[in-house]
């Protein structure tokens, strides 16, 4: 009985509609997005912005950003993945984004892993292509010295640490993987030469590694011992200007050594403070940074003393690294904790991370605040001119 009735509903239902529905208005299908392109070149004073998102590495971020803009749209142009504590390069000549980073099969549960050079295409944005290299990379805090470009843009320099310690030389015009370099007993890769690097040794000397036009090792030397790990060390990286690297000590001197050439240099060590201000110390995770004038940026502690090295500083002082002379001292609006530079002529800026994780835009070298800005990535620990 009651199937029947249900039957006689559904057929009542159905005779009782029009014969006919109402036309229905023909809509042009609506934009649900663009795609742009960035500039083939981008403007100098631009910035690339390494947020390692220390608190969710596998998704960190290098973010391309307009540090003058004043809205966050305007300062925003893009942004490339940068997995696990990645290490970021660029290269002018091929207009391409490099990103050293790793990778796992199962996630942050592990599995196989896999180290890439992922290739990004400058203004696009989008992946041209991927290079596998040892799974060796250095899994550490971000560092520009964990990876290089060799000063013709030939070769990709990745500092590899398992606790063995070498060198992987990657190909970029061939996009191959060339060999792995051993450097025992020393770490870190700064370019010099043509197509030479140096990395600096646990007992205070500096090894010099030379590579062919093919990217092989042809022979290596090591320096005398430079750097006093005892009585005072030096910051493991270094102010670049020039060919030379200036190397900042924990008490506040500047060790120079002249890279411009096959085989380093080193020069005299000189005093960024006087007698009166040593209390003055240099300080931060990257306490140094330079510009296109060949001037120098040191991010410097009142404070200062033993163990404060990382601690961070209230003034940043500006050098004339040439001459060794103090030109000014910046007053920040925060206390800082790393630098970065970018721009030429008038266009020179300085960044600086404050302790809230946000960056402070300064006009160089007179340092005029500009303002901070609302890109708000997470961990902005490094911070690069564009090219």
């Amino acid at each position: 009985m009651i199937k029947r009735t249900l039957s006689t509903l559904l057929v009542s239902a159905t005779l009782s509609l029009p014969l006919s529905l109402p036309a229905v208005a023909d809509l042009e299908p609506e934009p649900i997005g663009r795609i742009e392109t960035l500039p083939a070149q981008y403007p100098d004073h631009w910035m690339m912005v390494h947020d390692v998102s220390f608190f969710h590495m596998f998704e960190g971020e290098v973010l391309v950003v307009d540090p003058l803009a004043t809205t966050m749209g305007e300062q925003y142009k893009g942004m490339l993945t940068a997995s696990f504590i990645a290490s970021y390069e660029q290269s002018a000549k091929r207009n391409e984004h490099y990103v050293a980073e790793t990778f796992y099969s199962r996630g942050s549960r592990g599995g196989e892993r896999t180290d890439v050079v992922t290739i990004w295409d400058k203004e696009t944005l989008k992946v041209s292509g991927e290079i596998i290299v040892p799974p060796k990379r250095i899994s550490g805090m971000p560092k520009d010295i964990t990876t290089a470009m060799t000063p013709d843009e030939r070769f990709m320099l990745i500092y590899n640490f398992t606790p063995g310690q070498s060198i992987s030389v990657v190909d970029m015009e061939k996009r191959v993987f060339v060999e792995e370099v051993s450097t025992p007993g020393c770490g870190f890769v700064l370019p010099n030469g043509k197509r030479s690097f140096t990395s600096i040794c646990s007992n205070g000397t500096l090894l010099t590694t030379h590579l062919d036009r093919n990217g092989k090792a042809t022979g290596s030397e090591k320096s005398a011992v430079v750097i006093d790990a005892n009585d005072d060390p030096v910051f493991e990286g270094a102010a670049m200007s020039g060919g030379v690297a200036y190397f900042p000590t924990f008490q506040g001197r500047i060790l120079p050594i002249d890279m411009s050439g096959k085989n380093i240099e080193p020069q005299d060590t000189w005093w960024l403070t006087d007698e009166s201000e040593r209390n003055w110390r240099p300080g931060g995770m990257k306490p140094y940074a330079t510009d296109s004038e060949g001037l120098g940026y040191f991010l410097m502690n009142p404070e200062g003393g033993e163990g404060t090295h990382k601690d961070g500083g209230a003034e940043v002082w500006v050098y004339n690294l040439a001459e060794q002379k103090r030109l000014g001292r910046i007053k920040l609006q925060s206390w800082g904790l790393a630098l970065g530079s970018s721009g030429s002529g008038d266009g020179r800026l300085l960044s600086v991370l404050n302790p809230d994780m946000q960056l402070e835009i300064y006009r160089i070298p007179d340092g005029e605040f500009v303002h901070t800005l609302s890109i708000a990535p997470q961990t902005p620990f490094m911070v690069y001119g564009a090219q």
